[in-house]
């Protein structure tokens, strides 16, 4: 009777740490348990119809409304006119009163062929809150719909559009934050490449680029073999994003399509480069932050060791992209 409980207590502790460990175990190394029971759920894709990795990226989105967990005082859908359609955003406004502030323009990842305006809401909200500045969510055309360079050409038509008319957000004057994550970092430093030789650089205050593809040309080592399975983004997956991005024939060392290789780096304004730990993207990141360095550029770097392609800005990943969320506020706030 008296040895009852405390062997059920300890019976408890045991289950809960055998439970702890199997869920925070990779290869690699540990990772947060929140990450571990994300990846216990995900089923690893390796088929080759990325419509239907979009199918199953976005029944993940529809999952939680943060409309209730992350409110914020003005969220609103729009359209932007570019020159084949109008393209959808989604605007983040917690504090409306700030007509000076910059405005930061988000351009969602999933390897240019999956992701939407919901399913980048959580990251969107969480900036917003932080920095109290607007976020501007850009819904570009996806692959294989289109190809490269479409998405890339609408997102500097859209922001453009904001630099161009500062009074959409109520602006005195029209200065841009270009942030993205995965395909969506290369996006935002790619279009700011653009943006530069269109004339538009004094109006680009910074970059924010997370865990970015920045190299398409194939000749891929080190990380990209590394953690080529099993920890949300897989080789495979980068494999048949870019077979669906990329057009025939397309020159792999375009610095629009692969920024490392442009010669214009020096010209680019402070750049924040997050990589995650576990991640095929980690290396080349880090290479394009150093050469941004070489060429003499304000750079900022950070590996958030231990974690997953993903991570940023969702409390389901663990505290590490919430982390990441704070970073990225100071940085800007100090560029």
């Amino acid at each position: 009777m008296h040895l009852g409980l405390p062997l059920l207590i300890l019976a408890v502790a045991i289950i809960l740490f055998v439970l702890y460990r199997y869920l925070s175990y990779t290869p690699h190394g540990p990772i947060h348990y929140k990450s571990g029971l994300v990846l216990k759920v995900l089923k690893e894709y390796h088929g080759d119809d990325v419509l239907e990795v979009r199918r199953q990226f976005r029944k993940l989105s529809e999952r939680t409304d943060y409309s209730t967990k992350l409110p914020i005082k003005s969220v609103r859908n729009d359209t932007i006119p570019t020159t084949d359609r109008q393209v959808p955003v989604r605007i983040y406004q917690d504090n409306t009163a700030d007509t000076k502030s910059p405005i930061i323009c988000f351009i969602h990842g999933g390897g240019w062929c999956i992701g939407d305006l919901d399913s980048h809401d959580q990251q969107c909200r969480r900036i917003a809150l932080e920095t109290a500045y607007p976020v501007i969510s850009i819904d570009y055309q996806l692959s294989p719909e289109v190809k490269y360079p479409v998405a890339l050409d609408e997102v500097t038509e859209v922001i453009t559009y904001l630099i161009q008319h500062p009074a959409y957000l109520k602006r005195d004057a029209a200065e841009v934050i270009i942030m993205g994550d995965s395909a969506g970092g290369n996006l935002s430093i790619t279009s700011a490449l653009k943006l530069i030789d269109m004339g538009h650089r004094q109006s680009i205050r910074s970059i924010v680029a997370i865990y970015p593809v920045v190299d398409c040309h194939g000749d891929k080592r080190g990380s990209y073999q590394q953690f080529d399975q099993g920890l949300i983004l897989t080789k495979h997956l980068m494999e048949l994003f870019s077979a669906n991005y990329i057009p025939d024939n397309q020159d792999l060392k375009d610095p629009h399509l692969s920024p490392i290789f442009s010669d214009k780096l020096s010209e680019l304004p402070p750049c924040f480069v997050l990589t995650a730990g576990f991640d095929p993207l980690r290396d080349e990141g880090e290479a394009f932050a150093k050469k941004l360095k070489d060429a003499g550029n304000t750079v900022k770097i950070k590996r958030y060791a231990n974690s997953l392609h993903s991570f940023f800005g969702q409390a389901e990943f663990g505290p590490k992209g919430l982390e990441a969320v704070k970073d990225i506020d100071r940085f800007i706030k100090e560029n």
